[in-house]
């Protein structure tokens, strides 16, 4: 498949996908508790999966090397904004200041939305820029999400931040982690790839069925019914997203210009652009595993990524065209 019918076949299994999980629950053919269940095994061996044959098949350059250190920086600076945010504005429900914590930190720079728009921009250079800013994924997850999480949602009292993180990185949901680190030491090794991967198109299989799971899962948690008591979070989260993480990220790219190894041309652009894409699914799923209030993460990812869609993709199109 070319590029452009796997993002057609991947928009439409997500909309199909949401659909049935949304029309499953409705019609009590599934209980709506599954969906923690499904999203916790997406999460640890389906992302952990591709992530480890994504990884294993990179060609990295040196040059290369601040995509992913600027992705793992900008995680914990929108982190603590969103928490003061959060803290400020949601102040009597801890699990909902948790989920405004993590929500504007992490954006859905995959190839389903931040990789789409690269590969529109920048063609197949656009496709690998995206690809080794993503070897920062399940690290960041783990060492600065899954504390957070934790914190929020299992009420841990008198825990410091490093007995969270160490809990964290050897919590078996970290399995993600430790497979990315496997693939990334076996691409700086020159260890190949077996040739089956490519032949058989796992990649593709895995990632289509890990989306079809994922948004099944969100839509059995999706209760429209929720928007109108969530419509401050939604313009809290917009406003987090589009307009204060690209502020972070147009500084962490700025500030590279005070090393030797300043970021130009399409590298920068690339930066710029997956600091601000729409929140990540991966909020829904940690949402789940950590029952930070799933059905509003849920709605809370369909409505920014649509705000997105709408508003912010032609800015950026126009910008960076």
């Amino acid at each position: 498949m070319t590029f452009e019918q796997r993002f057609a076949v991947t928009i439409s299994l997500v909309v199909l996908a949401s659909v049935a999980g949304y029309v499953a629950r409705r019609a009590k053919l599934v209980p709506e508790r599954l969906a923690q269940t499904i999203m916790t095994w997406v999460v640890v061996f389906g992302y952990s999966s591709v992530g480890l044959l994504g990884v294993w098949g990179l060609k990295l350059r040196a040059e290369h090397a601040w995509l992913p250190v600027l992705g793992f920086l900008q995680a914990p600076i929108m982190a603590g904004i969103g928490a003061l945010v959060a803290r400020a504005v949601f102040r009597r429900d801890s699990r909902e200041q948790g989920l405004m914590t993590i929500a504007p930190a992490i954006g859905n720079t995959s190839f389903t939305m931040g990789g789409f728009v690269a590969y529109i921009l920048f063609a197949e250079l656009g496709v690998e820029l995206v690809s080794v800013y993503g070897v920062m994924w399940h690290p960041m997850i783990v060492t600065i999400i899954y504390p957070i999480a934790r914190h929020f949602g299992e009420h841990a009292p008198g825990r410091s931040l490093a007995r969270l993180m160490l809990r964290s990185i050897f919590d078996w949901r970290s399995l993600g982690m430790f497979l990315s680190l496997t693939g990334l030491t076996l691409s700086l090794a020159g260890v190949p790839r077996p040739a089956a991967v490519s032949r058989y198109f796992l990649i593709d299989g895995l990632m289509l069925l890990v989306i079809a799971l994922a948004y099944f899962s969100i839509g059995l948690r999706l209760h429209v019914s929720g928007l109108k008591a969530i419509r401050r979070n939604i313009w809290v989260l917009a406003l987090l997203r589009f307009v204060v993480a690209a502020g972070v990220g147009l500084g962490l790219v700025t500030a590279t210009r005070l090393t030797p190894w300043p970021l130009g041309g399409e590298v920068r652009s690339v930066a710029l652009i997956e600091a601000f894409v729409p929140m990540a699914v991966t909020v829904v799923a940690v949402s789940n595993m950590f029952n930070l209030r799933p059905r509003d993460a849920s709605l809370l990812f369909i409505v920014n990524t649509v705000m997105y869609l709408v508003l912010v993709l032609p800015i950026v199109l126009w910008v960076f065209g």
